[in-house]
């Protein structure tokens, strides 16, 4: 575990208990794997977001001395919320240390991490031309940052290659089960999960806030504006360019930089949104939210948020009445 000052306190205890419990439960599986971890940092103390003081079991000079080679670097997220934030904390020298560190591809055969430590991946040019995650509230910085990665801010976890993604904080939580499932198989992840209450999350959709504004561009502002005046009917996309005053290609090209989604993408994605906060806040029918948000009807409704969120509408109701499904 790759651990800078200012790691969150959560990240990195979810990802040290998460181990210690996979250890603990190895010997009920067939797989009776030894796993063995260490925390490394620029320098032996490391000062963490909450205050905390952590004595590193190596330092980043000393892993890169070294011939042997871990099966996973695993990066807990760093605790930024805004881009001001990212980008002083990534100009900071033990920000540089730990690029340089992650470029030397010999240490680790894969690389893992969640929230805002996505962003040290992709600035030490490991995500280009790959796809990704990060937290959804940092998805525009992101990508005004690295174009270069195919970004899904949808997802909770994405593996492309011998690089592993999260979504926000919490989502450490699946990210180190999949490293887990990978190292000691899914029978003692699976315990894991079970032992610890961990729920399944395949999307970060349900976290998303309809009214947060992820980007700046004042054109697809307008849009999100208009479409969320007018979700209860169909809309075209020519509609929605005549709305905001552009052509159709001007408001393609701008969704596509502001959000990395296509037009139909983009109103479909807001459609879901308010569909998933209706389910989850009121007690309408499932045929009324369809209505509601512009779906023929409630079969059609539960095709897309099994698709686009891997649950039921009937499962987030739950979720949210605090009938947990798993």
């Amino acid at each position: 575990m790759l651990a800078l000052d200012g790691v969150m306190d959560s990240s990195l205890a979810i990802t040290l208990d998460t181990l210690r419990t996979a250890q603990a439960l190895r010997g009920r599986g067939r797989t009776r794997a030894e796993l063995q971890w260490s925390v490394i940092g620029q320098r032996r103390t490391v000062r963490t977001g909450g205050g905390l003081r952590l004595t590193a079991d190596l330092t980043f000079r000393e892993v890169l001395a070294s011939p042997s080679r871990a099966e996973w670097l695993i990066v807990p997220g760093l605790g930024l919320t805004s881009e001001s934030a990212i980008d002083g904390r990534l100009r900071r020298a033990d920000a540089r240390a730990a690029i340089a560190v992650l470029q030397q591809r010999r240490i680790a055969k894969y690389v893992a991490a969640s929230c805002s430590a996505v962003f040290l991946l992709a600035e030490a040019g490991l995500l280009a031309g790959r796809s990704a995650t990060t937290t959804w509230w940092l998805s525009q910085a992101f990508r005004t940052r690295h174009p270069d990665v195919r970004l899904d801010e949808g997802q909770m976890l994405v593996r492309d290659g011998a690089f592993l993604t999260a979504g926000s904080a919490y989502a450490q939580l699946d990210l180190v089960l999949a490293v887990i499932a990978a190292t000691a198989g899914p029978q003692i992840a699976h315990l894991c999960s079970r032992y610890m209450l961990i729920d399944r999350r395949a999307s970060q959709a349900r976290y998303m806030i309809p009214s947060h504004v992820r980007h700046v561009d004042a054109t697809v502002i307008a849009a999100e504006r208009w479409i969320d005046a007018n979700l209860s009917r169909p809309i075209t996309i020519t509609e929605l360019a005549s709305a905001v005053a552009v052509s159709p290609k001007t408001l393609s090209r701008r969704i596509s930089a502001a959000t990395g989604s296509s037009p139909i993408r983009f109103l479909q994605r807001r459609r879901l949104l308010e569909a998933v906060h209706l389910i989850e806040t009121t007690t309408l029918t499932l045929d009324a939210v369809a209505r509601e948000v512009g779906y023929e009807d409630a079969t059609s409704l539960r095709k897309i948020v099994r698709r686009e969120m891997g649950t039921t509408p009937s499962a987030l109701r739950n979720w949210m009445e605090g009938t947990q499904v798993y």
